[in-house]
């Protein structure tokens, strides 16, 4: 009995050990029960209409300038000097160098049947030799004047010296002057091809000599050249893929033939083609004109006086056509101009030109082979 006695008073004591408080009893509600009711509002569900993706094609910046001298785009702006050098055009002068750089270059008689270049340049300040450079004829400067351009030759005839004495003209002379110095000769065609066809200098060395002679090479603001250009293809015209220039009757001749797959014409004379010495490339003109102006023979030299003022009859050459032109020009200091048999002027193609000047009996021999 005593033993029952203790264990009822143990579990008592461990019933009230889990806890220092009373348990919470709760009275029950005699109100009926009762729910609020819940409101509920049904969010709208936000709904974006997605644009469809569109590809906007990139556009092209426009070109920050343009070489005028060839339409070509350019991706900075400039303001070079046009420089016009004298090219040797001797047979034993090829091949010439530098000429693959220059935008146009004209081909006109110096004495006799052998003709001279006259190389434009727009840019000459990473081209490498440039020769053999030659002397200066008044014609030829009276070219230049109509680009401003600084004149480079070796000396000139002597009414070409005076006029360039007489107008003040800028030229570097690579046989006299602070601006010889920069010159060099060539040894070896000095030595095999002749004194006379052995003069040179590079681009970066007439810009210098330009600069010891004090001669700017910046072009004259607002300064313009006469030329339009346009990309679209030339398709007036008759279908002629050569033409050949007899600079006179029994004299040199040039061949312009059209190489449709080039897309310009080549020039052979002196039984090869034309090409940069500096690059063994084959020139290639987009434009080629021929003109037809009066010239006389003015001395026992053989010397002569080609007009470049006036106006005159020509022919114009792009893309495989061709057609009849007239180009006029106002004085030696105004640019040409080049109109179709319409009146309407000449778009030149987009790249180099070959402008020559003939004799007015000179034929030229116009062929579709």
């Amino acid at each position: 009995m005593k033993k029952w006695i203790a264990l009822v008073t143990a579990l008592t004591v461990l019933l009230c050990g889990c806890g220092n408080s009373e348990p919470e009893t709760t009275a029950p509600s005699l109100a009926p029960e009762t729910t609020a009711p819940v409101e509920t509002t049904e969010a709208p569900v936000e709904t974006t209409e997605v644009p469809a993706e569109t590809t906007v094609p990139p556009t092209e910046a426009p070109p920050v300038d343009v070489n005028p001298l060839t339409g070509e785009e350019l991706e900075e702006v400039r303001d070079n000097r046009v420089i016009a050098v004298m090219i040797n055009n001797h047979a034993a002068a090829l091949p010439q160098c530098g000429i693959g750089s220059a935008d146009i270059l004209y081909e006109i008689l110096a004495e006799g049947s052998t003709t001279r270049l006259m190389a434009l340049f727009t840019d000459v300040s990473d081209v490498g030799p440039i020769g053999p450079v030659r002397s200066l004829r008044p014609y030829y400067l009276n070219i230049m004047r109509g680009y401003g351009a600084l004149c480079t030759s070796a000396g000139g005839s002597s009414e070409a010296d005076g006029m360039v004495y007489n107008l003040g003209y800028n030229r570097v002379n690579g046989i006299a002057g602070i601006g010889s110095g920069y010159f060099y000769r060539d040894s070896w065609r000095s030595s095999n091809k002749g004194y006379e066809h052995s003069l040179f200098i590079t681009g970066p060395k007439l810009l210098e000599a330009a600069a010891a002679e004090g001669y700017s090479t910046v072009e004259t603001e607002g300064r313009e050249y006469g030329l339009t250009f346009t990309e679209e293809a030339f398709t007036a015209g008759e279908d002629i893929n050569k033409i050949v220039v007899h600079f006179y009757a029994n004299g040199k001749t040039t061949t312009l033939g059209y190489k449709e797959d080039l897309g310009g014409y080549l020039a052979f004379q002196q039984q090869s083609y034309l090409v940069d010495g500096n690059t063994d490339e084959k020139l290639l003109f987009e434009n080629v004109l021929v003109l037809k102006t009066s010239s006389a023979v003015i001395d026992g030299k053989g010397h002569l006086r080609v007009e470049t003022t006036g106006e005159g009859k020509g022919w114009y050459a792009r893309d495989g056509k061709l057609i009849e032109i007239t180009w006029a020009r106002d004085n030696e200091e105004s640019t040409f101009t080049y109109t179709d048999a319409e009146g309407n002027p000449i778009s030149f193609g987009v790249g180099k030109s070959y402008i020559t000047f003939i004799p007015s009996d000179s034929p030229v021999d116009f062929l579709n082979e």
